[in-house]
């Protein structure tokens, strides 16, 4: 049943028109949905600030600095000799109206000072035996204007106490392309009353408190300048700078450099008799007092640590240590020479598996699904009607596309048997792994009963696979793979009653053959499926 949905889903995919005509949107994939968050967030230092966490929530009478504006509403209560309470609204003239008291003045009162100043005024009438007691409920609200480099200029209302985080947030944030976290100023009546650096605010927590008014200006300036960073930090882009040469410690120092971390090189360029030339200058990271840097410049942070040891995993059937300390220049044989291993080990079948091969497998991987996804997306049908159809299906192939994109390849270098291990030098994180003697043969794939059977020498794969409840369609219209203890694959399509092949410890894998009416594209989905077995030992099944 899979084998014959496989061959018609291919067969659909080459019939149906370009599916970006029929509006299917596929998902992006995990890849290009990487790369866009770098070049969004990662590309310039502090975008992170503006994702709607300031505009959720609004400061309401609880900054102890807050200043009593006209609007805001009070409660106040008094006993003893005279006894009031009330909710009260501070007037125009910035007064509260208290009956036998009259007016009192409160308008610039801070919320520290509130209760001192209005007992004071209720003494003036009356002397003794009067307690009191206010409390700021609400502030006014304010409409201030978001102008210059925000993304979504205009008028905002918030309270007057809150900071201009939340308008700034309100109003999509700073645009990342030149906008700038530095030069941002609060202006009242065309006057510059606060100049506001946020990175002050990013790396250190310090925001300076501004009681805002009704029509105050919040202007975000341009940026004026940018330096590049890479390398040994734990942020890499683009830095805005204020001036034309910077203190380079405290960038650094913002950018968080890594433990590996041992030198800085300077790339910048310079006016010398009326023509530019480039400058590089390198600094230890221990020694960069007084070290400037200027505007456009380039910061590469860098590891010149040289290594002398490698730490190498030995995991498996053996007695020796899981982890082996080596010199650098060690190669396989040396530590083969070293393990201590049992009646158990398999030393015809080790293996090895290195990270950056890992990482080459699945570039490789990714270039071929790419190919296949560009495959589906360009094909097209005869008629309207016939990729209506088969939509759904072409859809199917897609998500298994995406699918395909998150197996994880396992970076194995394969020992074939005539392999020099002598040849073979070592690296920082490679895995070697002594299997144990097997007395198995795991049989996975188009099967009823996926399992294992027990090995017997006179056994060929046929009899295998039909020990595994056979295979879930005609096994001529399968692809047999086995896979050897070291990790070789090997296609036995035509060696499916060879008794001589099998040993103990192999794996049969039994994979669906596409149709063949849809030759081209099935042939790229078989190398892709080919591709994840042996990168990963992995059947992924469409």
């Amino acid at each position: 049943m899979l084998r014959q949905l496989f061959g018609y889903i291919l067969f659909c995919i080459f019939s149906a028109q370009t599916l970006a005509s029929l509006n299917i949107q596929p998902n992006a994939s995990a890849e290009t949905k990487e790369s866009i968050q770098d070049s969004s967030v990662n590309k310039f230092y502090g975008s992170w600030l503006f994702n709607g966490g300031f505009k959720q929530a609004s400061f309401a009478a609880v900054n102890p600095n807050y200043k009593i504006a006209q609007g805001d509403k009070l409660l106040v209560q008094v006993w003893g000799g005279f006894k009031y309470q009330s909710e009260v609204v501070v007037d125009p003239q910035g007064n509260i109206i208290i009956p036998e008291v009259g007016p009192i003045k409160l308008q610039g009162v801070t919320n520290t000072e509130l209760n001192k100043v209005f007992l004071k005024s209720i003494n003036r009438v009356y002397k003794k035996n009067v307690e009191s007691y206010i409390t700021l409920l609400s502030t006014q609200k304010v409409k201030v204007f978001l102008s210059g480099l925000v993304k979504q200029p205009g008028l905002y209302e918030g309270q007057s106490g809150d900071s201009i985080l939340r308008f700034i947030d309100q109003a999509g944030g700073v645009r990342t392309d030149i906008g700038s976290l530095r030069q941002i100023a609060v202006k009242r009546h065309n006057k510059t009353i606060q100049a506001i650096d946020l990175y002050d605010f990013i790396q250190k927590g310090e925001m300076p408190y501004l009681q805002l008014q009704d029509g105050d200006v919040i202007f975000v300036g341009v940026r004026q300048g940018t330096v590049a960073i890479e390398g040994e930090v734990g942020f890499e882009g683009s830095y805005e700078v204020k001036q034309s040469n910077t203190l380079l410690k405290p960038i650094l120092q913002s950018v968080a450099p890594k433990q590996s971390a041992t030198h800085v090189t300077i790339i910048s360029s310079s006016d010398i008799a009326d023509s530019k030339e480039i400058n590089v200058k390198q600094f230890s990271i221990n020694e960069l007092d007084g070290v400037t840097v200027a505007p456009d410049s380039l910061i590469k942070v860098t590891s010149q640590m040289r290594q002398s040891q490698l730490s190498i995993e030995l995991i498996g059937e053996h007695h020796s240590s899981t982890e082996l300390v080596m010199p650098v220049g060690s190669r396989l044989i040396d530590v083969i020479n070293q393990v201590e291993f049992t009646p158990l080990s398999n030393r015809q079948a080790i293996q090895l598996f290195r990270p950056s091969v890992a990482v080459r497998q699945k570039e490789m991987l990714n270039s071929s699904l790419n190919a296949l996804e560009q495959s589906v997306l360009t094909a097209r049908s005869e008629t309207n009607e016939a990729a209506q159809l088969r939509k759904n299906e072409a859809e199917t192939i897609l998500m298994w596309i995406e699918k395909a994109r998150k197996v994880e390849t396992k970076g194995q270098v394969l020992l074939t048997d005539n392999a020099d291990l002598s040849s073979i030098y070592l690296q920082q994180g490679d895995r070697i792994v002594i299997p144990a003697k097997r007395n198995l043969v795991m049989v996975h794939g188009e099967v009823l009963f996926p399992t294992a059977v027990a090995y017997q020498n006179n056994m060929d794969a046929s009899e295998f696979i039909n020990h595994a409840g056979e295979a879930s369609g005609d096994i001529d219209d399968m692809n047999i793979l086995l896979m050897k203890q070291n990790g070789a694959l090997i296609n036995i399509n035509e060696q499916l009653n060879n008794e001589m092949l099998i040993e103990a410890g192999d794996e049969i894998f039994v994979l669906a053959k596409p149709d063949e009416k849809s030759f081209q594209l099935t042939k790229d989905i078989s190398q892709v499926i080919y591709q994840i077995a042996a990168s990963a030992a992995v059947i992924l099944a469409l």
